[in-house]
This record gives structure tokens, C-alpha cells and sequence, in this order.
């Protein structure tokens, strides 16, 4: 396993309160960042733009919340600037 520090949260029912706020603010992240794209020309092109964006998501996006750090490094992830600097960002 490639991280094998990583705690899981396991949620019982898509009911559950904390999974559902979990959703609603990964929706409102994903909407805000896909409307300076360009849309969807393919169902690949949406494939590929939905998959930076989750790495976006977890690998450089910096939460207040979490003391400005990303989720990857809450999970115990950790990589240099010069790392970051050369990862594809748009």
C-alpha cells in the first residue's frame, strides 16, 4: 500500500450529515472551478478535466481549515516546493 499512515472515514449512509456537507463542498468547489472552463467537448475530455481536478483537489488546493495545508498532507502525504512548482496547474 502507497500510504499505509492514511486513516479512512467510513460513512454508514449517504444520509449522514457530515458525509452530505462533505459533497455539497466538493460540489461548490468543483462548479466554481469548472465555470472558467470551456466545457465538455467529449466524454473523455470530461474524464480528463474531472481527474485534474481531483488531483487538484487533494494535491494542491490549501484548506483554512486544515492550517492551510492540502489533503494530501493531512493524510500524510508531503512533497517539496519544487515538487508542487512542477505539477501542471490551470
Amino acid at each position: 500500500m502507497i500510504y499505509s499512515n492514511v486513516k479512512h472515514k467510513v460513512y454508514s449512509s449517504f444520509s449522514d450529515d457530515l458525509n452530505n456537507n462533505f459533497i455539497e463542498s466538493f460540489n461548490k468547489t468543483f462548479k466554481a472551478w469548472y465555470k472558467t472552463k470551456k466545457g465538455f467537448n467529449s466524454f473523455s475530455s470530461a474524464l480528463d478535466l474531472i481527474s485534474n481536478f481531483i488531483f487538484y483537489y487533494n494535491f494542491i488546493h490549501k484548506y483554512s481549515s486544515l492550517s492551510n495545508l492540502t489533503l494530501a498532507n493531512v493524510a500524510g502525504v508531503t512533497y517539496s516546493d519544487r515538487e508542487l512548482k512542477n505539477w501542471f496547474v490551470f
